[in-house]
């Protein structure tokens, strides 16, 4: 059967040699029911836009294209098709500038994303669940994820840490015992500075006003600073803090997200101190990188909340929860298939 009008409108977007490409990364090694890369394409976009159903996925087939495989063949080829997917993703991304690049400074570290996302099922009976998540950047793949109740904090101990990764993380993870874990485990990490989390001293044992050293800079300029935390032990930890102070605008914009977060009472009345910090991108590090190169890490953050946008519009996290539970109990960070027939 011929290609219909929708598939050959598809079919502009993809990268060149995308056919080739299915039989040499293995997703069309067998001919049998689906015997072209423009089938497995088809089943594929019939399996994402049927709510991951291989059974609807496989009816679809047959309607469109007159092609007649049972569900568990369905599964079997589309479970075969993310590494073909992949690529003419990367292809893609790399084609319209949206990938990201490696930067030489790292070498062979690998830099992964740590964040958390709450959802609330529907229904009478409501509960409240947490997806711990772990995204490796430069790989742009899944490291680990993790969905528990909402009484599991978010913390880096919820993760595997190993040696030669970078880990990042915003203020909720700033805490000494999440430092610790990593630094414990041969780990490196970049997080967001969280006000009253841990004090900071000289080399003198002597507290640091953060604030004081501050507030000479200008819109964008950066410092660091070499300090310490003290543990309950009362040992002292060296820290790295990395700051840079916010332009007009952002600024303007971070005051306006705190007052509404007061407002709907998602965070308390902050302290006129918090306030003032805020002004400023405060991070601590343990690694040596330029200041700039520091931020630039940081910024990548963002990606990760992309990662659970397309959680929520894929796979149904955030809107229909109980389809996404299906999802994640056939999700496979090797191979990474879904399926909820």
């Amino acid at each position: 059967m011929g290609k219909n009008k929708g598939m050959k409108e598809i079919e502009k977007y993809l990268p060149k040699g995308w056919e080739a490409k299915a039989k040499e990364k293995g997703a069309l090694l067998r001919s049998r029911h689906i015997k072209t890369a423009e089938e497995l394409l088809a089943l594929n976009m019939l399996y994402i836009t049927n709510d991951g159903s291989f059974q609807m996925a496989s009816l679809g087939m047959k309607l469109a294209k007159g092609i007649e495989l049972n569900k568990n063949a369905a599964y079997k080829r589309i479970r075969g098709s993310w590494r073909w997917l992949r690529s003419m993703a990367e292809e893609l991304c790399a084609e319209q500038g949206a990938s990201i690049r490696k930067p030489a400074f790292l070498g062979e570290k690998k830099v992964i994303l740590a964040d958390a996302s709450d959802e609330t099922t529907k229904g009478k009976e409501k509960s409240t669940w947490r997806l711990h998540y772990a995204f490796d950047l430069f790989n742009f793949s899944a490291d680990q994820m993790k969905l528990t109740g909402i009484e599991t904090g978010e913390k880096l101990s919820n993760y595997e840490i190993r040696e030669d990764e970078i880990w990042i993380a915003d203020r909720i993870y700033c805490t000494m015992s999440g430092i610790e874990y990593v630094v414990s485990k041969g780990g490196d990490y970049v997080i967001r500075f969280k006000s009253k989390a841990f004090n900071l001293y000289d080399e003198k044992g002597e507290r640091i006003e953060l604030l004081s050293f501050l507030r000479g800079l200008r819109a964008l300029e950066n410092t660091d600073m070499r300090c310490f935390y003290r543990l309950e032990t009362k040992e002292m930890r060296p820290i790295r803090i990395v700051a840079m102070k916010k332009e007009e605008s952002a600024l303007e914009e971070s005051k306006q997200k705190m007052k509404r977060k007061v407002s709907k009472k998602q965070e308390k009345p902050v302290y006129e101190e918090t306030v003032e910090l805020n002004e400023y991108v405060v991070l601590v590090t343990s690694l040596e990188y330029t200041n700039e190169q520091i931020i630039e890490l940081y910024r990548a953050r963002w990606q990760i909340e992309q990662v659970f946008y397309r959680l929520k519009s894929l796979f149904g996290y955030g809107g229909n929860f109980s389809m996404f539970v299906k999802h994640m109990s056939c999700f496979s960070l090797q191979d990474l298939s879904w399926g909820t027939d």
